[in-house]
This record gives C-alpha cells, sequence and structure tokens, in this order.
C-alpha cells in the first residue's frame, strides 16, 4: 500500500523498495506519483522531508516523463539529482514470425546450480544501470544489488530467471515477470563476459523473444538506461518501439553516501 501526502499544492505518493533495504542496510522509498498544483508546494514537501528523516531513509528515488520539468527542478530544488534517462522498449508478438534456427539458443529456468555463474554475471554487468551510475553509492553497493536481485529471484512469487546455455556453459540470464496483460518484462538480463563481443547478445534477445512468442505471450517489454547505446540498437534491431523516455532522480543522505 503506498503511502501518501496530500496538499492542496503537492500530492506524493510513494512506496517502500525492501529489497534496495537489504543491499544498504538503511530504509529506501520509490516515488511512483507527483503532481504540483499550487505556490505552495515547498512548504508542504517539508512534511514528506520530515517523514523521511523520521524513518530514517537513506536513498528516494523517482521518475518523471521527460517533458515534466517543472516537476524536476521541484526535485532539484530540494536535494534530487539527475541520474539518468530511460527508455522503455515494446515489442508486440502479434503476428511475429519467428523460425528456430541453429542461432537460438536453448532457454531453461534458472536452478539453484546456476546461482554461482549468474551471480558472476550480474557481478560484471549493469554499469549502465542507475546504481552504478550514482558516484554516492559505490561499485560494491551496485554489484551487491544486482546480485541480490538474481539470487532473490529463485524464489519470487512472479519474476522468474531464465537462463540461455552453450554446452553446459551458461551465456546469459534474463529475470523476467508475465504481466497481467500477458507482456512479458525483462527486469534484467546480461551476457556472460566470456560470451560478450561474439554475436551472442542478439542470439540471446532472438531466443528470448521466441520463447515468450511460443509461450503464447502479447508482447515484450523492459527498460534500459539511455546511455546504453549498443543494446538500445540491439532493441531498434530487433523492431522493439521506444515510448517517451523517462528522467531518474535520486535525493540521498549525505551520510550515506
Amino acid at each position: 500500500m503506498p503511502n501518501r501526502l496530500q496538499h492542496p499544492s503537492l500530492f506524493l505518493a510513494w512506496s517502500e523498495a525492501p529489497w534496495d533495504a537489504a543491499v544498504t542496510g538503511y530504509p529506501v522509498w520509490q516515488i511512483s506519483h507527483v503532481s504540483l498544483s499550487g505556490p505552495d508546494a515547498d512548504a508542504a514537501m517539508v512534511a514528506f522531508e520530515a517523514t523521511r528523516d523520521r524513518a530514517g531513509v537513506g536513498l528516494v528515488s523517482c521518475r518523471l516523463q521527460h517533458d515534466r520539468l517543472r516537476e524536476s527542478m521541484f526535485f532539484e530544488s530540494h536535494g534530487f539529482r539527475f541520474i539518468e534517462m530511460v527508455y522503455q522498449p515494446e515489442l508486440a508478438l502479434a503476428g511475429t514470425v519467428l523460425v528456430e534456427d541453429s542461432q537460438i539458443l536453448p532457454v531453461r529456468p534458472a536452478r539453484e546450480a546456476d546461482l554461482p555463474a549468474l551471480l558472476d554475471i550480474a557481478g560484471t554487468a549493469f554499469h549502465n544501470e542507475r546504481f552504478h551510475m550514482d558516484p554516492r553509492l559505490g561499485d560494491q553497493l551496485s554489484r551487491a544489488r544486482y546480485q541480490n536481485w538474481v539470487r532473490t529471484s529463485l524464489d519470487h512469487p512472479s519474476q522468474r530467471p531464465l537462463v540461455m546455455t552453450e554446452g553446459e556453459a551458461p551465456v546469459a540470464f534474463f529475470v523476467t515477470e508475465i504481466l497481467p496483460d500477458k507482456f512479458c518484462y525483462w527486469h534484467l538480463n546480461a551476457v556472460a563476459p566470456a560470451f560478450q563481443g561474439q554475436g551472442y547478445g542478439l542470439r540471446a534477445w532472438r531466443s528470448m523473444i521466441l520463447y515468450a512468442a511460443s509461450a503464447g505471450l502479447q508482447g515484450v517489454r523492459t527498460s534500459i538506461a539511455a546511455r546504453n547505446e549498443r543494446v538500445l540498437n540491439l532493441y531498434a534491431r530487433l523492431g522493439f518501439r521506444f515510448h517517451a523516455p523517462q528522467m531518474t532522480f535520486h535525493w540521498i543522505r549525505e551520510t550515506t553516501s
């Protein structure tokens, strides 16, 4: 259940991120909705900040549509910092014809025995993601975040880690979730370092599209930082459609950085 601040000049909704708190060691919040509607928004924000400080929150994140400059300036005036621009590529699978060929990799659910290899991959990937890009958080914390995400996905009620192999070696993994509209959401995806630069990225992504289509799903969605140009080009090559980007902001308590 999200928390709310309702004021004539400001509406905020936010929720806790316990998966991140497990890694950071302090509470983490995510703002999911903001509406500025009056001249007293700054005064109203004080109530949110007091609640945040009483809870000992060390990190607050927020995403805004790219054209919400008034809101972005508002958050920056309250200590938030711009971290990244994010796209959310989407591919509808209706009418998609994919032929399984020798380039398609076998896809299967990840097993406990895969975990050491998947954690190694997660520890070297995601350098373009927001935790890595925020210099106040540090690489060690960032690696721990994504490794913990992979680890907990094995027992997650709705997320499912899938792995692709070449022989016995894990080539790539995807952490996925089936959404109510029958789209598959790709939360995390990465190629093992030993297989990078050899065309395995295209093979893995094509294999996952075929896997979703074979399961009767309506499409695929994901998110990607705008700075990750190589994978952005891969999505474009595969026919994904790009919605308008979003801006990500972080507020971090000074004593936690």
